[in-house]
């Protein structure tokens, strides 16, 4: 029988999973940027206990971002590459089982299928749409013969064919599931292709013909052959002002779309693609919509779309609030990783991401790079303003204002009111602590001159004194934080300084029972905004901790006998501890099932 685990054991898997899941995450941005770190250095870095599950994550991703780039996938290769490790390799090479592979030249078959687990020598080839893989030059879909696969997404999968009558190259993009299609996503997908095709502008990419072959619905469209935007952004180098001029003119063409009812809903780099001279052509209207549409292909309260890139109504599904500023967030978002070279927000989990995108502001580009002009930074800012009323009105306006800033003319401003209430959104564990602090200086200040007939001015400076070392250690924490170090070590720090601070004010004050005890359990809640569960714990513990340093100073009479140790000021402590235990399980529950529903969205957006 096996023996049942336990909450540590629980709790050492919960912490696992999320060291992997971390290195996971790098690992898969540093790949979307154009870097290709090794496995093996992956390896080399983490714990004993976490190479193994470690290693199977890793090659399951590799080898999906390697097909999604149209690689071949040796399996033997792996074997050769992680000699010892056979079996974490077919481990993670299982979501590859059933694999349909070309056989050797002249084999009368063609196809079979080979099961990974069992067949250690051959290649995966680079994915493709339907059910059978791609083979350059001798698949034929209809008129046209496929040359090569170019790039995928949720829903389709885009091949560079040629026409055989017409001896034209066009991009032709196919239903990923091929003959197998739902009715639901064969209808998504039509109408991802009618809607584009109402668009005529030299900066969207047409759309030619929609067909269907042996069941297989395709489309096909112009093939721009410089690839796409987020290549360009990984290469470098930057320019601010060829920045602008580029997001101008994707400005423009979005307007056009605007101006006939379509917002596109996912504008991000990758969705960008550049012709030879360099022109930018937008694409991919799978979550585009009408002004005017109640459409059931996407649910109301879904959450579509890329969450690095999505503007806070789409994040929060209010599908109602999504109209032109929708879009001109997206232009802000591809303007942001065209100046530092990274989305506005991008964090270890997606539900991470969605809580920044509904929550904070993202970091001023010039905070990352001081060279970048501040009259670009503001327009930037403006685009991804959380409320819709707060961005520019039109994305005309948008373009307009590049237009002006290119030009060396004044942009429209931002008010100190609004730069104030993005540092509050970017910063929101100082804002909090600070402006917590200052209120109860303030009410200190007030309750002194006011309401206390015998004021000890001692004591009321040694407070001021204290509230002032809290507010300022925030502020250090908070630089640690900005400069790179935000490990969970400086979150326990952070947490410890706290409860340190809080303890002393009651010390000072001379009281086992006083409101301000209401600020234990108010930490405890304030740190599941960290989304770690151990640090919910941590902090719960250190808050206790402090308590009884509080009650064992203030409330025992050492100079009595034991039984009668606790005076009548605070008879039962017990029943706050077990409080304070009460509130830092619940607050951990409610991170652990925002945790569970980010991994569950996590999930779906891979299947969609």
């Amino acid at each position: 029988m096996n023996r049942p685990a336990t909450a540590p054991d629980l709790a050492a898997e919960q912490a696992r999973a999320a060291r992997i899941n971390d290195r996971c995450e790098r690992f898969e941005a540093a790949w979307r940027v154009g870097e290709r770190p090794a496995i093996e250095d992956e390896l080399a870095a983490a714990a004993e206990g976490d190479r193994r599950p470690l290693l199977i994550e890793l090659l399951a991703l590799e080898v999906e971002l390697r097909r999604e780039s149209g690689e071949a996938v040796d399996f033997a290769s792996y074997l050769q590459r992680f000699p010892g490790k056979e079996s974490a390799v077919r481990e993670a090479l299982q979501g590859a089982q059933e694999v349909s592979v070309a056989l050797a030249p002249g084999d009368p078959q063609g196809w079979k299928t080979v099961n990974v687990a069992e067949s250690p020598g051959f290649a995966l080839p680079p994915a493709a749409g339907g059910d059978r893989p791609f083979r350059p030059g001798e698949e034929r879909l209809g008129d046209y013969v496929l040359l090569e696969e170019v790039a995928r997404g949720g829903m389709g999968v885009v091949y560079k064919a040629r026409h055989e009558g017409l001896k034209r190259t066009v991009a032709l993009k196919m239903i990923l599931a091929g003959a197998m299609a739902t009715p639901a996503e064969r209808a998504r997908f039509r109408r991802e292709a009618e809607l584009a095709a109402n668009l005529d502008h030299p900066n969207i990419v047409p759309i030619y013909e929609v067909r269907e072959h042996d069941n297989v619905l395709y489309f096909t469209m112009r093939f721009v052959g410089g690839g796409n935007l987020s290549r360009r952004i990984a290469n470098g180098p930057r320019d601010p002002a060829a920045a602008a001029r580029l997001v101008g003119v994707l400005a423009r063409a979005v307007q056009h779309a605007h101006e006939r009812g379509f917002f596109h809903c996912d504008l991000k780099p990758s969705n960008i693609l550049l012709d030879a001279e360099g022109q930018p052509q937008i694409t991919d209207f799978g979550l585009a919509r009408r002004s005017t549409e109640e459409s059931s292909l996407t649910a109301t309260g879904a959450v579509l779309g890329t969450p690095s890139y999505m503007a806070p109504e789409q994040a929060s599904g209010q599908r109602a609030s999504i109209g032109p500023a929708t879009d001109v967030y997206g232009l802000g978002a591809i303007l942001y990783e065209l100046l530092t070279g990274r989305p506005p927000f991008r964090t270890p989990t997606v539900m991470e991401t969605i809580v920044h995108v509904l929550e904070r502001d993202p970091v001023p580009p010039r905070e990352l790079d001081p060279a970048i002009p501040r009259q670009l930074e503001t327009i930037c800012l403006k685009c991804l303003e959380k409320l819709p009323e707060e961005r520019y009105e039109s994305a005309r306006e948008l373009a307009d204002d590049l237009g002006r800033f290119l030009d060396g003319e004044a942009v429209e401003a931002t008010g100190i009111f609004h730069r104030l209430r993005r540092w509050t959104r970017r910063e929101p564990e100082l804002v909090s602590r600070v402006g917590g602090l200052a209120v109860i200086s303030a009410l200190t200040e007030f309750n002194r001159h006011a309401l206390s007939p015998m004021p000890d001015a001692r004591l009321h400076y040694k407070i001021q004194c204290t509230l002032l070392a809290w507010a300022l250690s925030a502020i250090l924490f908070q630089f640690l934080w900005r400069r790179g170090w935000r490990s969970d070590g400086v979150r326990r720090l952070w947490s410890s300084a706290d409860i340190i601070c809080l303890t002393a004010c009651l010390l000072l004050l001379g009281k086992s029972e006083s409101t301000l005890l209401i600020g234990y359990p108010l930490l405890i809640a304030a740190s599941g905004l960290w989304f770690r569960v151990r640090l919910v714990w941590f902090t719960t513990a250190m808050a206790i901790v402090g308590y009884l340093i509080l009650y064992t100073a203030l409330a025992i009479d050492w100079s009595m006998p034991l039984v009668m140790w606790t005076n009548d000021e605070l008879q039962y402590p017990n029943i706050f501890i077990a409080a304070l235990w009460l509130t830092g399980y619940v607050v951990v529950r409610q991170v652990r099932r925002i945790l569970a529903l980010g991994r569950y969205y996590e999930q779906s957006q891979r299947e969609v």
